[in-house]
């Protein structure tokens, strides 16, 4: 029946697009979060670092303390 055929092929490609809407979604909030993760490992990274110099600051005080002890 070819009005049936049709029917089944206008659904057939209401549910392509309906799915590469949805993948192309899915791509975007991908790309969203890798971008999220990626500046939140940097500000980690740089308070990382920022807490490396302060620990060594503070020893460099401690160490000349002490010397000024002995």
């Amino acid at each position: 029946d070819p009005h049936r055929w049709l029917a089944e092929t206008k659904w057939l490609c209401e549910e392509v697009k309906e799915r590469e809407n949805k993948e192309k979604k899915l791509r975007c909030y991908l790309l969203q979060s890798r971008k999220q993760l990626e500046q939140f490992t940097q500000m980690k990274e740089a308070e990382h670092q920022s807490l490396f110099k302060q620990i060594k600051k503070q020893e460099k005080l401690l160490e000349d303390v002490h010397r000024e002890k002995r």
